[in-house]
């Protein structure tokens, strides 16, 4: 078997549960799954070995520089590069929260976008020529959701570069700090905020990455019944799962923002909520 490689943060339940027990099954390498949490990883691992499957588990939190230093470190030493990785870890404060919202701004933006990114760039130098890269998005992520025109004009922008982006989402959190985040048009929502982060650095390392054959895409699974919502949603993790990893393993190209359909759509288009669910739907 060739030693390819396929990791997916965040997996030791829901979707990234199912993302992995999914390349287990169709995938031609080697799966990791990861956690935060050490014993709920590998018990997730067991838990795919009794109907026989076979994932490596790796305990990896995202948003701790030394812990990504270290996963980045032994990957490197055990197999070189790696061919596959999915972006799958991230938060969610429900509406009936009661975090003061500056508090929820900067675990949203810290972990959703700031660890994927800081991640990502740490490994991006063992991904091998033309692997593929996923981060799980959301329809949140749509660029539509954000009120101001001049702040999706700085988000769409193709000479947009990673530092000015983080420099934008940090100007996000500031604002939320000093409650000025609806009137600059923002809207009221950090989740939108961090997910339209996510996609803007999707597009971004697609162009970076477009000579070397890497695709880099973001896809919004639907709204997936989960531990992070409490079990509300419409499809099942499985259901969410179908996308992410088509487009680990046979994607139709790259820079793709792609519909829980499977439809890739304009990303600055029309809300695809209107147009392709029909309605407004509560998808997160």
């Amino acid at each position: 078997m060739p030693n390819n490689v396929a990791v997916v943060t965040g997996s030791n339940k829901g979707l990234g549960f199912a993302i992995v027990e999914g390349l287990c099954s169709n995938y031609d390498g080697i799966v990791y799954l990861t956690s935060r949490d050490e014993n709920r990883g590998k018990s997730a691992c067991e838990e795919l070995k009794k109907i026989g499957y076979n994932p490596k588990y790796h305990q990896l939190d995202i948003t701790d520089e030394d812990n990504v230093k270290s996963f980045c470190n032994f990957i490197n030493q055990e197999h070189k590069e790696i061919e596959v990785l999915i972006n799958n870890a991230g938060i969610l404060f429900l509406k009936d929260s009661t975090e003061p919202k500056s508090y929820q701004a900067e675990q949203t933006i810290a972990v959703n976008f700031t660890a994927l990114v800081n991640f990502t760039e740490a490994i991006l130098p063992l991904i091998k020529n033309g692997g593929k890269i996923v981060n799980i998005s959301s329809s949140s992520g749509h660029l539509s959701r954000i009120p101001s025109e001049e702040l999706r004009n700085k988000f769409r922008s193709i000479d947009l570069s990673l530092d000015e982006l983080k420099r934008l989402m940090k100007s996000y959190v500031e604002d939320v700090r000093e409650g000025k985040d609806i009137e600059k048009g923002w809207g009221d929502s950090p989740y939108v905020i961090s997910k339209v982060g996510v996609n803007a650095y999707t597009f971004m390392l697609h162009r970076k990455l477009f000579n070397k054959g890497i695709t880099v895409n973001c896809v919004h699974p639907g709204y997936v019944m989960s531990d992070m919502t409490r079990g509300g949603g419409s499809v099942t993790p499985q259901q969410g799962a179908v996308h992410p990893i088509r487009l680990a393993l046979k994607p139709e190209g790259g820079g793709l923002y792609v519909w829980h359909d499977g439809t890739p759509v304009p990303w600055d288009g029309p809300d695809p909520r209107t147009y392709i669910d029909g309605q407004l739907s509560k998808q997160k």
